[in-house]
Order: C-alpha cells, then sequence, then structure tokens
C-alpha cells in the first residue's frame, strides 16, 4: 500500500455516513456532514509515512466497538451499489473446476516466497511457457502467449494462448467490475521509442518479449491469489482456453460494463472538495510521491544495467588484448595469461550480474511503477466519488432554495389575491384581462395565468429535488462501500508490497554478492601467479 494502512483505516471508519443525514427536507439537513466529508480531528492523526505491520493492521481491524462503522441502511447497500444489484452473480460454491482447484491452494501458491537458493525457487501455478509469433485473419502478424496452469494435486492442466490486446482487454473489464480493487498491471504499450528505435520490429523484439513474459505471468498469478478478482469466471475462463477473449465476453453478459459511467453525474476526476478527507488525500499525495521514487530509481537503474552491459563488452576486448600479449612473451606470458583469465570471468560474472538484476530487480520494479498508477487511478476513482457526492449536495442546497423562493411567492400571491378579493378588484381586473386592443396584445405575450406557472415551478423543483435526493443517498452508500473496500484491498496490497520490496532487494543483494565473489576468486588468483614473478 502507499500510505499506512492504520492511517486509511481511521479515515474510512470516521467517514461512514450516519442515519441521522437522512432527511433534506430544509436547507439546514443537506449540510456535508461530519461523518462522509471530514477525518477525525488532527490530534487523532498518525503518521502517515509509517507502514504498519500485518499483525498490528489484524489487531486494528478486529477492534472493540470503538472502531466499529456504524450500521446504517447505506452500510447494508453494499450489494446494490456500483451498479451490483442487476448482475446476479454472487456464487453459492466453485463455478467451475479451475475455480475449485484455486480455492483449494494458498496464495503463495500462485506468488510463491523467495529463497535464498534461486534453483530452489518454486514454480507458480500459472506459467507463460512461450511467446509464439502467429497471424490474424488479414494476415497482420502478432505475438501469441502460450499460458499453462498446473495444479497436479487436482489433475488440473490447462493450456491457452492470448495476444496481448486480449490480455489489456480483460484487465480493462476487471476495473470495471472492481472499481475499488488494485487490480494488478500489465506491461505498457511499446512506446514511440521502441517503434523508433526498431521500426515494424519492436513487437518482435526479443527483450521486451522476454519481459512481457514475465509480467503478464505475474499478472495472472496475482488476480488467481486475488482473494476477490479470482471468484470472476471470465478469469477461469480466460485461462481454459478453447475460446478467443470476444468470445469469452460475449458469452459472459457483462461486455455493458465497459460502457457503464463512473458517476450518475458529469464532474471532473481532477474537481475540488470543499471537505476533503484528510487521509485519503494523504494517501493521493504519497502515492504520487512513491511514483515519483520508483521513476527515478528505474531511471538509475537501467542507466546503470547499460553502463554495466557496455563495460562486459569493454572488458571482453581487453581480456583478449591480454591473451594475445601473452603469446609474445616468455617468462611473464603465464602471468600476463592469468590475468586475461581474471578479465573473462570479470566478463562473465559481468553479464550475469545483469541477466539476474534484470529479472530479479528491474522487471518488478517497471511492474511497481505500473502498480503505483492503478493506485494513483484507484484514488482517483474514489476522489470523483467524494466530488460527486458534493456536487449532488450542492445541487440539493440550491434546489431546496429555490424551493423555498418559490413557495415564498406564492404565499405572497395567495395573501395579495386574498386582500383583492375582499376589496372586490378581483372582477374588474379579469375584464381589463379579457379585453380587447392593447390588453388582449399584452395578454398574448406574458403569462396569462401566473398562479398555475407558480405551481408547476414548485411542482418541477419539488420533483427535481426528490431525484437530487435519490441521486445523493444512492451516492452516500457508494461512497462509504468504497472506502471500506478501498481500505480493505490496500490493506492487501501493503502486505504483498512489503514482501515484494523485501523479495527484490535481497535478489539485488546475492547478485551483487555472487558477482563480487566470483569476481574476488578470479582476481586473487591472479594476483597469486603475478606474484610469482621474479624480479
Amino acid at each position: 500500500m502507499l500510505i499506512g494502512p492504520s492511517l486509511l483505516r481511521s479515515a474510512t471508519r470516521q467517514s461512514a455516513p450516519s442515519t441521522a443525514d437522512k432527511g433534506h427536507g430544509n436547507t439546514e439537513s443537506t449540510a456535508f456532514p461530519q461523518d462522509i466529508l471530514t477525518g477525525p480531528s488532527a490530534n487523532s492523526t498518525r503518521n502517515s509515512m509509517n507502514f504498519s505491520n500485518s499483525a498490528n493492521s489484524e489487531d486494528e481491524s478486529s477492534g472493540g466497538s470503538q472502531h466499529d462503522v456504524p450500521v446504517t441502511t447505506a452500510s447494508l447497500a453494499a450489494s446494490t451499489v456500483f451498479g451490483r444489484a442487476d448482475e446476479n452473480r454472487k456464487k453459492a460454491g466453485p463455478c467451475c473446476d479451475l475455480d475449485r482447484a484455486i480455492h483449494a491452494l494458498s496464495p503463495t501458491a500462485f506468488l510463491p516466497p523467495f529463497s535464498v537458493e534461486m534453483s530452489r525457487l518454486p514454480k507458480p501455478v500459472i506459467t507463460i511457457v512461450e511467446a509464439q509469433k502467429s497471424n490474424d485473419m488479414s494476415g497482420g502478424p502478432y505475438i501469441a502467449y502460450i499460458i499453462h496452469t498446473d495444479i497436479p494435486d487436482q489433475s488440473v492442466h490447462y493450456e491457452c494462448k492470448h495476444r496481448y490486446s486480449e490480455f489489456e482487454a480483460f484487465r480493462k473489464l476487471l476495473v470495471k467490475l472492481h472499481p475499488t480493487a488494485v487490480v494488478p498491471p500489465i506491461p505498457e504499450k511499446h512506446s514511440v521509442a521502441d517503434y523508433a528505435v526498431k521500426p515494424g520490429k519492436a513487437k518482435e523484439d526479443p527483450h521486451i518479449i522476454e519481459k512481457r513474459k514475465k509480467m503478464l505471468q505475474s499478472f495472472l498469478n496475482r488476480i488467481a491469489a486475488h482473494p476477490v478478482l479470482r471468484e470472476e469466471h471470465v478469469f477461469h475462463r480466460f485461462l481454459e482456453g478453447g475460446a478467443t477473449w470476444a468470445d469469452i465476453l460475449s458469452s459472459s453478459g457483462l461486455g455493458y460494463y465497459l460502457k457503464k459511467r463512473d458517476t450518475a453525474v458529469s464532474v471532473s476526476e481532477k474537481g475540488s472538495l470543499k471537505r476533503p478527507d484528510s487521509h485519503f488525500q494523504a494517501a493521493e499525495d504519497y502515492t504520487a510521491k512513491f511514483a515519483s521514487q520508483i521513476v527515478q530509481t528505474r531511471k538509475v537503474h537501467k542507466s546503470m544495467l547499460k553502463h554495466s552491459s557496455d563495460m562486459a563488452a569493454t572488458y571482453a576486448e581487453l581480456g583478449a588484448a591480454y591473451n594475445g600479449w601473452s603469446l609474445s612473451e616468455s617468462s611473464l606470458a603465464h602471468a600476463i595469461e592469468q590475468v586475461g583469465q581474471a578479465v573473462d570471468s570479470t566478463v562473465s560474472a559481468t553479464s550475469q550480474l545483469v541477466a539476474a538484476l534484470e529479472t530479479g530487480f528491474a522487471v518488478p520494479l517497471q511492474e511497481y511503477t505500473q502498480f503505483s498508477k492503478a493506485v494513483e487511478k484507484l484514488l482517483k476513482w474514489r476522489h470523483k466519488k467524494h466530488v460527486e457526492y458534493e456536487t449532488l449536495s450542492d445541487s440539493l442546497i440550491s434546489k431546496q432554495s429555490s424551493l423555498q423562493k418559490l413557495e415564498a411567492s406564492e404565499s405572497e400571491a395567495q395573501r395579495l389575491s386574498a386582500v383583492l378579493n375582499a376589496e372586490g378588484v378581483s372582477g374588474h381586473t379579469r375584464q381589463l384581462s379579457t379585453g380587447g386592443g392593447i390588453m388582449a396584445t399584452l395578454n398574448s405575450l406574458i403569462d396569462n395565468d401566473p398562479a398555475m406557472t407558480r405551481r408547476n415551478n414548485i411542482s418541477r423543483t419539488k420533483d427535481r429535488i426528490s431525484t437530487i435526493e435519490e441521486q445523493r443517498e444512492v451516492c452516500r452508500a457508494e461512497l462509504q462501500v468504497a472506502n471500506e473496500e478501498i481500505q480493505k484491498d490496500l490493506d492487501r496490497f501493503q502486505m504483498d508490497k512489503v514482501k515484494d520490496l523485501r523479495n527484490m532487494l535481497l535478489s539485488y543483494a546475492l547478485a551483487q554478492r555472487d558477482f563480487h565473489r566470483k569476481a574476488t576468486k578470479a582476481w586473487e588468483e591472479a594476483k597469486a601467479e603475478v606474484e610469482k614473478i621474479k624480479p
């Protein structure tokens, strides 16, 4: 997670809407409720930069009544928000053999724990074994990724193949189905720079394809380990094979989700909030900083790998030069040859270092660059829902103010009418209004029945207020559920993130250790040989 889970949990618990704010009969009742639009006081705010450990997270989440979310109509409506009422996709049990097999495994089967002995790393359940060049119906080339899903204990083995665009469409659907989840990322599309360097061949670049294989494999395994995303039958169909993504989407009946709007009213995700949630705002700020740090680290690391590769190529030339030199010497030949061999060993060790850092550090770093974008979009989506709530609240206040003015105008008109009737003026006024000439012309240009117009305006305004109240209540429920679900998934993501970063740093340290061990051994042997030379 990109901000301490304890902080965000505090925010969501204190942002739950209360039943006291359900009345909309007057302007005062529509003021922004303290419980949904503001967090706790400054005195209760914790350091947002500290990450709490999983044990503390569990203790806090199962804490006493002082932390409980109030039970409200909105909190009971989780199944009806985000358009979930019309999908009826609740599962009473496994939907297929693959679903049953996935549930029989621990998440660590999909995301194996890091081992100091790289050769002992267990193979994940879902693997991309090959990137195969294929052609579409029009003859255009593309890369198909061959995916194996193996669960021997459950006698499960599936093979399928999908192209990058199908992974992209699948992920887009998951984001729409689960807007409050951190959906694992897929590798970026080819950049303009990639096509500029290798026009027409960027899609076939072995280095890019290999990185995509690793990241797409991680994407599938992370979904299988996710407690919510793995429940989707479209995911099981995606792995089972035998159907294109277009067929899977069509048969699922979920295609309409892709056309759904995020909000009922048009708002901008960049819209400012009058009363922002301080904790989610801190999360947004920290996510931006985290993304910046990851991007900078990746940039420097990429430069370092290039420098190491270039240095290995230069060392290879130097080794050849030393070996050639040894052929022209007699007493120094063996020592010079040993130095050349040490240089060659350094070349080999450097190439192994680059490969290890690419696999164990650079690729996961790239994945977390994408993860930071996913979290950023998730928080922007939540921000947009909050803006929608405030927009509806403002609109409701405005309409209620208009209604009060209309009703006051109607009351005044009725009072004046009563006074005029009492003075016997009403009949004379009606005769003037129905007369010919100038009065007839004026009546054709102005409202003949202002009383009816006022009553119609009052009726329309009341109908509009009722509509806005319903929209606002739905938005309130969605915002509460979003706070709770986003918090829960960020807690899960925090634990994965800590484990992943630990693995990355261990991989980095071990790669450097192995490099220096090999290089040191080669140069110690060269030193011993050189010391044998008698001056």
